[in-house]
């Protein structure tokens, strides 16, 4: 006996699609090895070379949410350094580092409920953050004010009985003086609740003075606040680069 297929042309489009996966299939797992290998082998071999390659760095834009921190007018604080750490946290990761920010908003860190003052709790949850986070170096940024006018210039404090801490200050107050050129100020140990709680090498950048009114326009200015960004970051370079030097 005879038998005869009989095919319909729905049947007929379901083999040749079959047939076509299963072709796209053999020639992927044939391609695939040397597809991945050319594109390893297009990865910039730069990026291991990076400078901060391998380090990690907390910053920590001062106060924010119901802490303004010190205001002049309409300028705040909290507002000045947020952008000034944007910045200096885009510089770092470019050079390879690790950057953990402990706000990249306008908030604070009090828990619900309230226990205690809200200082003292809003410092500790930040602190929490920085040291569960071990990093190579700590950078808390602030701007400052007092009743005079008069005083101006970014000055770097750092922590008490730490070489590493003043060793890094020294570096970036030498920048600080270099890149903006109007500030004579010598670093100094900082009896700060940041700085004494840290438990890595820990530095407090005060940018500049909102009480001095030339300055208090500057540090609003997205130019100058690049300006110290960058100067806090050549600092931070020039650190580490003279550690490596030495190792």
């Amino acid at each position: 006996m005879h038998i005869v297929y009989y095919t319909t042309s729905k049947t007929r489009r379901r083999l040749f699609i079959c047939f076509l996966l299963i072709f796209v299939v053999f020639l992927l797992a044939t391609l695939l090895p040397f597809v991945r290998a050319n594109l390893w082998a297009a990865r910039p071999v730069a990026v291991k070379g990076l400078p901060l390659s391998g380090k990690v760095f907390v910053l920590d834009p001062g106060h924010g949410g119901y802490d303004p921190g010190v205001m002049r007018d309409d300028m705040k604080e909290k507002d000045i350094v947020l952008e000034i750490a944007f910045v200096l946290r885009d510089y770092l990761q470019a050079a390879g580092a690790r950057v953990i920010m402990t706000r990249e908003s306008d908030r604070d860190f009090l828990a619900v409920p309230i226990a205690g003052p809200k200082k003292q709790q809003d410092m500790a949850n930040r602190m929490q953050i920085v040291n569960e986070a071990a990093p190579d170096l700590f950078i808390s940024l602030h701007v400052n004010a007092i009743a005079s006018p008069r005083w101006r210039g970014a000055q770097v404090f750092y922590k008490s009985n730490c070489e590493r801490s003043k060793a890094y200050a020294e570096k970036i107050q030498q920048e600080l003086r270099r890149v903006l050129a109007n500030t004579e100020r010598e670093i100094k140990p900082g009896n700060y609740y940041v700085l004494n709680h840290a438990a890595s090498a820990a530095v407090l950048v005060e940018c500049g003075f909102l009480s001095h009114s030339q300055e208090a326009k500057l540090l609003c200015d997205p130019a100058y606040q690049s300006k110290v960004a960058w100067a806090v970051y050549g600092g931070i370079l020039r650190s580490f680069s003279q550690e490596e030097a030495g190792n």
